[in-house]
């Protein structure tokens, strides 16, 4: 991830039969997943901004062959491409992948394209992981709808997600944020296993996701989506570009989604999805100075959601006050803007300085059956980063300090989660390159938290080269986060456990002790020829263990009690994974994750629910030759293997209310049709859970659901079943 601001400045050569390099009229330097780009002039120099999304800078030129570097640099770069030696006439073809590992950068990345998340509806980020087998996406419940996912084994509130580098789905909204925001509206994703960079906060424990919007400067002029499916949800997204002037442009984006079907397959009285309606507007501007350094990233997104769920008849929360009719209403409103600006010295362009404010407001309100909920938030960050080299680019430092204000205000009938976090923070980065072979980052922050006391967070990470095709990655780290109980635990709230909170049942909650890990883990990532085609082979581990933890205990049925870690939490993660194309426009991926997850709870040490000790993944995806019109077929299918998951003790219950002691093991298939009649325009036609399979007993005592049975947070499998949705994406760019 490169600094706001930052300017590569260089000249490209090519090899000449007398040995001595010339400089290159004409070479293109550009940033794969982006539209920039840039010719040299008649000497071989260049000068261009990069992309804040790009992590890896291209240099061609007809006739040579092509090279690569990984993002960022802070020196001026001399370039030499080596020639192609002429073969006659040769029809040269490439083919980009959808899902890119690097050998280069120092951390265990995958770069997911737009053409990876058009594998899948991806109507929001909640569902763009389908086809990749790092991350686990799941519901909450068997009633609100709401979408989780994991990553090593832990649920998604140990990732930090950002948006552009900026950190944005945390508090309330760490769950349900990752409906928020719309699939189309995503140029690029990166997922990062293991701790991140200091220079992102303290939050990262086991990963980080980055999702790089579409900006002004990568965004198609006009993009026009619209997606419907049999559980009668519809969405549009519209989104058109501006150039204002030389400097300035501007990139508007609307989402709209609705669904008034109330559906229940399975029988149980329960709507199987929520019916909802929301609406999001994003405004993002990109300035640029002309041969001055300076740049900028500004932008708002305003959101408005209501959703509703609960039984089939449910129309109004006093019905659930009366105990008629459970139901859940929940209304959000959303308010994020963002603020980055950056500048490069233009006589050594390897010193930069950037800076990052960031504030959102967040009101949400409604009920879960009869309990009441109102939660609000306002948050304000600033992130200042300067970075510079000591002598030589191969030693480098990202310096910097920042400071992050929390206020949550939360009540639950007479449970009140009210609190003011202020923390000032600060850190250094210092980065070691030997040539291409081997990379050392090693970072510290401080942050002083003023309920908590001081956060030490030192990381490390390292890579090296075995080879110029295999490389070896490690990194070692801690973190720290603050918890949420309410929303981050939402599923709960979807039955009538009763919430004890370090023994307290109402008024004012206990803070409970800040959430500490460390995270360490290896990865060995090889690219090699297989039968003459592209072929790549992963292999990684990662070990969490927590310092503390706030342990969410359910192994009574009657309560759900929060209490601080007092013994081992810990977690494994092996994962092997294995991309080839054996043929031309064909892509393979398979996958096998082992987990082993436990947490010390008041019965014992026992391994964390719903967690799958074992998955197994494939993705096959073909695609037509282009015709000279561009239009072509693409066919993509997704399976997945889903090992048995242990479940909360359901013994002290009822015998037709228990559950046995693990999930069953199922597979879930997923698969589309693309038919592209131009590079404009697409039409698609796909399936989920093509086998229909549904898990029993989603809710226990349907029936009764102000019973002290009922409980709608049991859930480790789809509830809809097999789901078709069609859409179509028109784009001018």
């Amino acid at each position: 991830m490169t600094c706001l601001g930052q300017e590569l400045v260089g000249k490209v050569f090519g090899e000449t039969d007398s040995g001595t390099p010339e400089a290159l009229f004409g070479a293109t330097i550009s940033f794969p997943g982006t539209a920039e780009g840039i010719f040299t002039d008649g000497n071989g120099k260049f000068k261009i901004s990069v992309p804040s999304n790009a992590d890896r800078v291209v240099f061609s030129y007809i006739g040579y062959q092509s090279d690569t570097l990984f993002l960022p640099v802070y020196d001026r770069l001399e370039i030499v491409l080596s020639r192609i030696e002429s073969l006659g006439d040769v029809e040269i073809i490439a083919e980009s992948q959808s899902t890119e590992m690097s050998l280069i950068s120092v951390l265990n990345t995958q770069l997911i394209t737009e053409k990876e998340l058009a594998k899948a509806a991806c109507c929001n980020l909640s569902e763009s992981f389908d086809t990749n087998a790092s991350i686990d996406a799941s519901f909450t419940d068997a009633v609100t709808g709401t979408r989780q996912i994991r990553m090593l084994g832990l649920d998604g509130k140990y990732t930090q997600i950002m948006q552009d580098v900026v950190p944005t789905i945390r508090g309330l909204s760490a769950i349900s944020g990752l409906s928020y925001v719309p699939g189309t509206w995503v140029q690029s994703i990166q997922v990062a296993k293991g701790v991140g960079s200091v220079a992102n906060g303290y939050e990262s424990m086991t990963g980080q996701i980055n999702v790089s919007m579409k900006n002004p400067q990568n965004a198609e002029k006009l993009y026009v989506n619209a997606y419907g499916n049999q559980g009668g949800r519809a969405e549009f997204n519209a989104a058109f570009l501006l150039p204002v002037s030389k400097r300035l442009s501007t990139l508007t984006s609307v989402h709209g989604e609705w669904n008034n079907q109330r559906l229940d397959m399975n029988n149980d009285g329960f709507m199987d999805n929520p019916l909802k309606e929301d609406i999001i507007l994003r405004s993002a501007w990109k300035y640029q100075s002309l041969n001055h350094g300076w740049e900028g990233e500004y932008q708002a997104t305003f959101l408005r959601q209501h959703k509703l769920s609960g039984q089939l008849n449910f129309t109004d929360p006093e019905e659930s006050i009366g105990k008629e009719l459970w139901g859940s209403e929940f209304d959000v409103e959303n308010v994020n803007v963002s603020v980055k600006n950056g500048y490069v010295w233009q006589e050594t362009p390897w010193r930069s300085f950037g800076s990052q404010l960031s504030g959102t407001i967040h009101r949400q309100n409604g009920n879960f059956g009869a309990r009441q909920y109102e939660g609000a938030q306002n948050s304000f960050r600033i992130n200042l980063l300067y970075a510079t080299r000591i002598k030589s680019e191969s030693h480098t430092i990202l310096t910097g300090l920042s400071y992050q204000q929390d206020e949550f205000d939360e009540v639950l009938d007479s449970l009140n989660f009210n609190r003011i976090e202020q923390v000032p923070g600060a850190f250094l980065e210092y980065t070691l390159r030997v040539k291409d072979r081997f990379t050392l980052v090693a970072g510290m922050r401080a942050d002083e938290h003023n309920l908590y006391g001081t956060f030490w967070s030192p990381r490390l990470h390292a890579r090296y080269s075995l080879s110029e095709t295999t490389s070896i990655k490690i990194a070692s780290g801690r973190g720290y986060r603050t918890s949420n109980l309410l929303m981050e635990h939402v599923g709960v709230l979807a039955s009538n456990r009763q919430l004890v909170v370090n023994g307290q049942l109402s008024g004012q909650m206990p803070n409970l002790q800040p959430e500490v890990s460390w995270n360490t883990g290896v990865n060995l990532l090889s690219k090699f020829k297989l039968m003459y085609r592209d072929a790549s082979l992963s292999m990684d581990y990662y070990y969490t263990d927590f310092e503390n933890q706030v342990v969410l205990d359910m192994e009574n049925p009657r309560q759900a009690l929060f209490y601080n870690l007092s013994g081992e939490s810990y977690s494994h993660s092996a994962q092997i994974e294995f991309n080839w194309t054996p043929i031309r426009r064909w892509d393979l991926r398979m996958a096998y994750r082992w987990l082993d997850v436990q947490t010390q709870y008041s019965t014992g040490l026992l391994a964390k629910p719903f967690v799958n000790k074992h998955r197994a993944f494939i993705n096959v995806a073909y695609e037509t030759k282009a015709n000279d019109k561009d239009a072509q077929w693409k066919f993509d299918f997704t399976g997945n293997w889903v090992g048995q998951g242990r479940l909360p003790s359901t013994k002290d219950n009822p015998e037709e209310f228990r559950l046995n002691e693990f999930s069953d093991s199922f597979v879930l298939m997923n698969a589309q049709i693309s038919r592209l009649f131009s590079k404009s325009f697409e039409i698609y036609l796909g399936v989920e859970n093509l086998g229909n399979f549904r898990q029993p007993k989603a809710i226990l005592s349907p029936e009764e659901p102000f019973g002290e049975n009922f409980d709608a947070s049991l859930i480790w499998g789809p509830v809809f079943g097999r789901m078709t949705y069609a859409g179509l994406r028109w784009k001018i760019n």
